[in-house]
């Protein structure tokens, strides 16, 4: 599949919430993401977890988890039909539907806010971003790692018939902030997701260590052929990229993942271990007749068994001081129009 790609480093204060000129046609669904990984003092082998997203699609309704939301195609983007979802892992209890509302998106400049119960918001302030829910949560990320690795970046790809993505991501961030009035500490991962595509099966992790370093995958596939797959480890100086990669997912409850890959020069493989899961269940009938669905699973997870080595010399060059990680495995099966 031919595509063309582009890539580069933005201001998220400018590109996050610009949405006046983007295409959405039939079918185009558009999230704003996040992913905290809160420290655990009382059990730091599982440290807790908060996913929350924004999002509207171009359709007239979706089902997610037995939910039926109903859209209306608005010319005004600044006040779109849109649902505000999320789960919150508190270190012993998964928190499914944590939120999950139908609400009107109010955007403007700087800032995503919902009218739901309780509200919401995202703002972004010369790059540092406020995330709220109510008075249960008000948390601050900043960025503090100065590579491009860790900087915003917007990456796109237009294939056939215009069918496309476009995303803003970013791969390391720390938070400070509150829960219930109680202070937290962690870090965080950011991405503005549009699609103009079907949504496919997918593999997907990132993965935060204590000494800075970060780890992530990717593996979009379908019918058995993958369209999409590579492992990235910035090791705080240097970027590893893998195109050559396999995943293994276990049978346990919540599953392990074994994942290797190698390039030229160097092969790497790790274990992911999930502690954890959430899960949203997509169900919409495409044409008004055919049946398709898609269920997006979510795993808090930590990294084992991680070696990176050099094929020359055979020297693990894996720093031996990574310390403890903490992350997130998802895997996605089935097919949403």
């Amino acid at each position: 599949m031919k595509y063309k790609t582009k890539k580069s480093l933005v201001e998220m204060e400018q590109k996050v919430f610009d949405i006046k000129d983007d295409p959405m046609p039939k079918g185009t669904w558009w999230w704003w993401f996040w992913l905290f990984f809160i420290d655990n003092p009382k059990d730091p082998k599982k440290p807790r977890q908060l996913m929350i997203l924004w999002s509207t699609k171009n359709n007239k309704k979706l089902s997610c988890n037995n939910q039926d939301i109903k859209f209306t195609n608005s010319k005004d983007r600044s006040a779109l039909d849109g649902v505000v979802a999320a789960w919150y892992y508190d270190g012993k209890k998964m928190h499914h539907n944590y939120l999950l509302e139908q609400c009107a998106l109010n955007i403007s400049k700087n800032r995503i806010a919902t009218d739901s119960h309780p509200a919401t918001s995202f703002t972004i302030t010369k790059n540092q971003s406020t995330i709220k829910i109510g008075d249960e949560f008000e948390i601050t990320a900043k960025p503090i790692i100065n590579h491009n690795f860790t900087k915003p970046i917007h990456n796109s790809h237009t294939y056939r018939l215009n069918k496309g993505y476009s995303i803003i991501k970013q791969n390391h961030l720390t938070i400070t902030g509150k829960h219930k009035n109680k202070p937290i500490h962690g870090t965080a991962y950011f991405q503005r997701v549009f699609v103009n595509a079907p949504a496919i099966p997918w593999y997907w992790g990132i993965f935060h260590f204590e000494n800075n370093s970060i780890l992530t995958y990717i593996n979009n596939y379908l019918l058995g052929k993958s369209f999409k797959k590579d492992i990235t480890y910035f090791d705080g100086t240097k970027i590893h990229e893998f195109i050559d990669i396999t995943i293994k997912k276990s049978k346990e409850t919540p599953p392990s993942f074994k994942i290797s890959g190698q390039n030229r020069h160097e092969k790497i493989s790790f274990k992911v271990n999930s502690y954890s899961h959430s899960s949203w269940t997509f169900k919409k009938k495409a044409h008004k007749i055919i049946p398709n669905k898609l269920v997006y699973n979510e795993y808090p997870a930590t990294i084992s068994d991680m070696e990176l080595i050099d094929k020359k010399t055979g020297k693990n060059i894996t720093p031996k001081d990574l310390g403890s990680s903490v992350g997130n495995a998802e895997h996605a099966t089935g097919f949403l129009l």
